[in-house]
């Protein structure tokens, strides 16, 4: 990774929670976690002042009007991780029908 990059080793383990039993769906929400057990909060103290390269900062900032100093908002990884979950359940489904 870059020095413009705060580089973090997280192991992304998706374990579905609740939703299916015995390799089945039960019809009801599926609930995955993805745990960070890197997080670094302390990070992103730059970004209450400066929108970082190669990240969606600045567009979260002008369509949210709301810069997420906490590191990316809607745009971050473990946000955005729930839509690939949720793809890779839907690709495994549509493989079946």
């Amino acid at each position: 990774q870059s020095s413009i990059v705060s580089p973090r080793r997280e192991e992304d383990i998706a374990s579905i929670t609740s939703g299916i039993e015995s390799g089945l769906t039960l019809g009801t929400p599926l609930t995955v976690i993805v745990s960070n057990k890197d997080a670094r909060p302390k990070d992103y103290s730059k970004m209450e002042s400066k929108y970082r390269p190669s990240h969606a900062d600045a567009t979260y900032d002008a369509k949210y009007k709301i810069l997420a100093s906490s590191g990316g908002g809607r745009a971050s990884a473990r946000e955005t991780i729930g839509r690939v979950a949720a793809g890779a359940v839907a690709k495994k489904l549509l493989k079946e029908i």
